[in-house]
């Protein structure tokens, strides 16, 4: 291969460096142990969807790191690779990671020679290669650095390895210690030929990039360069001209990486992944995959209840001493209310859920962490595709469980714009765990002896309305059509402590957080408004002039004014649902007991599931909402989003009313 040296770069205190890679190679992972940050990292693609900054100090030098989302080439497609395509391009970092798993490196390396190909200067990481060596793969670092042109480094988030070696690199390839000969990919003379012709068209021309990665990008078809080319006057080509140029220019590569790995690699397919190939054969069968799927999903709700639910109880009783305790201390006024029962009642009522949803996170957590999740998308994509999804939707949507904004942030995967669309406008009625503590505790006073089975049945609900609105708004607007899921699925790996660790606490702490701005913010706001101007007589409030003004759209549910206003006041975040119910029923003081008595007046099993039913289906959160119209750009479809779900909750909880009723009556 014909080779030429390195431009030298002057030496700053400051290094930027990009870390770029196919999804699911421990991109994450490798970002959280050079900075020592916690970001989310599950065992499947798709995690990152936006640039994610960091920064340490090594050697004198202060390196800030940017984690790309992951792509699998520079011709983008979907919005998480146009940003990691258009940063590596256009962007300031000084060097490019290149992450790459040990033991399937292929898809990583042609990235790789992409990059090259821009002149970029690059690092090659293979992680994982402890799992690599335990398979019994040999990896010879000095043919990969012969054969690449760059420096090769292998790491190991589990043992640690690697590490320091990596941020010495970084700053010694930085400093052009590391002499390395970038190498040039030779194509076949038919595209050599083209390359030269368009160089020569361009030389001169302000393009942005080297006139050889533009040649190949105008060659390929890229539209970016494509167009561009045209207008800088290179000669317009058929599309089966570009089609025949990219098949030449991918096949190069790939057997230039093929002839790579097999000079570097020894036994480079390692050992029969037995145990893996059985498990798989299971989870992902044609007959036995389903009731796998909803069997495991179920024994997450019944872990929820079953593990948490005692130390639920524990909080409950502190948070009820502590109210008593200090009306008793320091006697009923306005003040020791607003402590006693807005601020301790609302937001403690919120806050002793906090073990469930921890321990739901900690289910799906390990569930993520194993390499189900991605089998539960391949095997879901046989039925999304009924409903005009793929099983990448459903990645999105999943994600939904824990909050529906970062739900939302996740369709950037999906490359159809219509079939994203959709799942922005639908990913709302996935359950998300704010909603958590309106079922937990609806379920604990009307259906104690069956929660758990109670809680399956919500979540089930609300995937298959999700589902069933997919199939609604395609045939509404776009007579739909999916594109097939391609992913490359993970090994199967025990889940690390550290990694459930953080993946539990990401997820929870974001609950948390709520706790401690919006809900306790609301709570306040929620007493003044229930406590004035009747000095505490919530019957003449002004939440009850509210909930009395509203009363009448949910008069065929029989919902008393304090219900009525806790739905309107939920539209902010779903848990103010709880403290609000808290407030006016004032069941704080008596725990679940004293909810289960004030309650129980007002509904019965049948109309407290018609409400969670209308919990589950209504109106997103402030944050969902203002997601919906920062991904779309558009007020037309936030609007459409918030009247749709408002009209499907309250059309579906009226029908499950009566519905439930007729069942009643029969019984």
């Amino acid at each position: 291969m014909p080779v030429k040296s390195l431009t030298r770069k002057s030496e700053t205190a400051t290094v930027k460096v990009a870390l770029a890679g196919c999804p699911n190679v421990g991109k994450t992972s490798l970002f959280n142990a050079l900075t020592g940050t916690k970001q989310y990292v599950a065992n499947w693609p798709g995690v990152t969807v936006e640039k994610k900054e960091g920064s340490f100090t090594h050697r004198g030098y202060r390196i800030n790191l940017v984690d790309l989302p992951g792509t699998y080439s520079l011709g983008y497609s979907s919005i998480d690779e146009k940003i990691a395509r258009d940063y590596i391009l256009k962007g300031d970092a000084d060097l490019v990671v290149v992450v790459a798993d040990s033991v399937n490196p292929e898809q990583s390396l042609y990235l790789l020679l992409e990059i090259l190909e821009m002149e970029k200067k690059v690092i090659l990481v293979l992680t994982a290669i402890d799992e690599a060596r335990k398979l019994g793969i040999k990896i010879d670092r000095y043919e990969l650095q012969k054969h690449l042109g760059v420096p090769v480094v292998f790491t190991s988030a589990v043992t640690g390895e690697g590490i320091e070696k990596l941020k010495d690199r970084i700053v010694e390839y930085h400093e052009e210690n590391d002499v390395f000969h970038r190498i040039v990919i030779k194509y076949e003379e038919k595209v050599e030929s083209k390359i030269s012709q368009i160089e020569s068209v361009l030389r001169g021309k302000k393009i942005g990039v080297n006139p050889r990665y533009f040649a190949l990008k105008y060659l390929s078809g890229d539209p970016e360069f494509y167009n561009e080319g045209v207008k800088l006057g290179l000669p317009e080509l058929s599309e089966e001209e570009r089609i025949a140029y990219r098949l030449l220019i991918s096949k190069k590569k790939r057997e230039y990486i093929e002839s790579i790995v097999k000079e570097a690699y020894s036994n480079a397919k390692g050992k029969p992944l037995s145990l893996s190939e059985a498990i798989d054969h299971v989870l992902t069968h044609k007959f036995l995959a389903f009731p796998l799927f909803f069997a495991l999903m179920y024994l997450v709700f019944k872990f929820t209840f079953d593990i948490a639910q005692v130390f639920a109880d524990l909080l409950d009783l502190a948070f009820s001493h502590l109210g008593s305790f200090v009306i008793a201390t320091f006697g009923e006024n306005a003040i020791t209310s607003l402590i006693a029962d807005g601020i301790v009642g609302g937001v403690g009522s919120v806050l002793v859920f906090v073990p469930n949803i921890f321990a739901m996170f900690l289910a799906l957590g390990f569930l993520e962490e194993s390499g189900y999740l991605p089998r539960a998308a391949f095997v879901m994509d046989r039925i999304m595709e009924k409903f005009k999804l793929s099983g990448r939707a459903f990645m999105s949507l999943i994600l939904g469980f824990g909050c529906n904004v970062p739900s939302i942030m996740a369709t950037r995967s999906i490359d159809d714009p219509k079939e994203r669309l959709v799942t922005i406008l639908i990913a709302p009625f996935m359950s998300c765990s704010a909603r958590l503590p309106v079922y937990l505790l609806i379920l604990r006073i009307f259906f104690p002896k069956s929660s758990a089975a109670m809680l399956f049945l919500i979540y089930s609900l609300s995937i298959l309305v999700t589902l069933l609105s997919s199939v609604f708004i395609n045939w509404l607007f776009y007579r739909g059509r999916t594109s097939p899921l391609i992913m490359e699925l993970p090994r199967y790996r025990m889940p690390t402590f550290r990694n459930l660790y953080i993946y539990t606490w990401n997820r929870g702490k974001h609950f948390l957080r709520k706790a401690g701005t919006i809900i306790f913010v609301s709570a306040v706001l929620i007493w003044v408004l229930s406590y004035f101007p009747a000095g505490g007589d919530v019957e003449k409030s002004f939440s009850a002039m509210i909930g009395k003004s509203l009363e009448w759209i949910f008069k065929p549910f029989g919902y008393s004014w304090k219900v009525v206003t806790s739905l309107f006041y939920g539209a902010v975040a779903k848990e103010v649902i709880v403290s609000t119910m808290a407030m006016l029923y004032g069941f704080e003081e008596e725990t679940l007991l004293g909810a289960k008595e004030a309650l129980s007046l007002e509904m019965d099993p049948v109309t407290s599931i018609a409400f969670l039913v209308f919990v589950m289906a209504y109106i997103p959160c402030l944050a969902t909402i203002a997601t919906i119209y920062s991904e779309t750009g558009s007020l037309k479809w936030t609007l459409f989003s918030i009247g749709y779900s408002l009209t499907v909750a309250y059309v579906l909880s009226l029908i499950v009313l009566y519905a439930g009723k007729m069942v009643v009556m029969l019984a």
